[in-house]
């Protein structure tokens, strides 16, 4: 965790750290996280909880409706009102009602709190104007919206929200993570079995491969740290690579599992297929392997599936997944020549 922060304390990585890597045990973080950043367009100072309510309730009701668990615990009041809400048996105003008195209880107080300490920066605080209780939003929240990194942020927070409430869903944390390359997006399987793989109500898609990935890149190119997007259709939308080539797969009898979360990187057009130095599928030098490694870490830091498939496939030690990345990149090296690097790289990486 310290090491994401290192040398990088800004307010779009510290924005990042809350949903990356602050513990959860309901997913209310992530619905407070999307409110802030909506509000933070506004320029409102102080919003009570009545007018947060709606906002805040907005965000989670959209992943209620997809039936997953939205808390580790069996009861809650405030997901049972939302509950409720979708079932009819409740009206709006009722669940307004619910989420002012319910839905802040804890979240706003962890909301800055990360394993082992609080951030530096705080992106509202706690206050109470006349009879209202509420939050005032701070300085380094409309600072972050001015940057470009908001838009990216929305979606990023809905990949790793995908994610934990797979898990809970299924009560597996140990759920496999598998990479579809057609459809560029993660899944998993219900049942580890042979059978399982051959039915298809047994496959569950949990989320565009860019959106759980690109916090831990910060938003930049792998290779150049140029700034990416994650949104379809922007000038600078990333792709998708394999850092080592997947054409190597071809000739070895061993599956090197190059499919793997920890072989995939976000890029630039630029850098993957650009027509001066574009990587395509040469294999990158030396020392961009421990780049990966780091990447990697910042996974492995994070509690959700990808974490756990990282450990499954390539070590439970960080010094058995560096010989992991090692033991393959060697192979890799015997059949092309570790040449590609990109032509510049921006000073600040990730």
């Amino acid at each position: 965790m310290n090491e994401f922060l290192k040398n990088d304390s800004s307010l779009e990585s510290q924005f990042r750290s809350i949903f990356l890597f602050g513990l959860n045990s309901a997913t209310y973080k992530f619905a407070l996280a999307k409110s802030l950043l909506e509000l933070g367009t506004s320029n409102k100072g102080f919003i009570s909880l009545e007018d947060l309510s709606p906002i805040y309730v907005k965000h989670l009701l959209e992943h209620v409706r997809s039936g997953k668990r939205q808390n580790r615990s069996k009861s809650s009041k405030f997901i049972q009102a939302c509950e409720l809400y979708e079932a009819n048996k409740i009206n709006y105003e009722q669940l307004l009602q619910v989420t002012e008195r319910e839905g802040f209880k804890n979240v706003l107080d962890a909301f800055h709190n990360l394993p082992g300490f609080s951030l530096e920066s705080s992106f509202f605080k706690k206050d109470v104007q006349g009879r209202k209780l509420g939050i005032v939003l701070t300085d380094e929240l409309f600072k972050l919206n001015e940057g470009t990194q908001v838009g990216n942020m929305f979606e990023e927070i809905e990949g790793r929200w995908n994610l934990v409430e797979t898990a809970w869903n299924e009560r597996n944390s140990n759920l496999e993570i598998k990479y579809d390359i057609d459809l560029e997006e993660f899944f998993t399987f219900r049942a580890v079995t042979p059978e399982s793989y051959l039915n298809s109500h047994n496959r569950i898609t949990l989320t565009s491969v860019r959106k759980p990935l690109n916090g831990y890149q910060k938003g930049k190119c792998f290779y150049c740290y140029g700034p990416i997007s994650i949104i379809s259709n922007d000038v600078n939308t990333c792709d998708i690579d394999h850092f080592i080539p997947l054409s190597v797969q071809y000739n070895s009898q061993y599956d090197l599992d190059l499919n793997g979360v920890w072989n995939l990187v976000l890029t630039c057009a630029d850098c993957n297929r650009g027509e001066e130095n574009g990587k395509f599928a040469r294999l990158p030098q030396q020392h961009l392997l421990e780049r990966l490694h780091k990447r990697n870490e910042y996974l492995i830091e994070s509690n959700h599936p990808l974490k756990e498939t990282l450990i499954m496939r390539t070590g439970a030690s960080a010094r058995d997944r560096r010989r992991f990345l090692e033991s393959r990149y060697d192979f890799a090296k015997t059949l092309k020549k570790p040449e590609w690097a990109p032509k510049f790289e921006k000073a600040q990486g990730f």
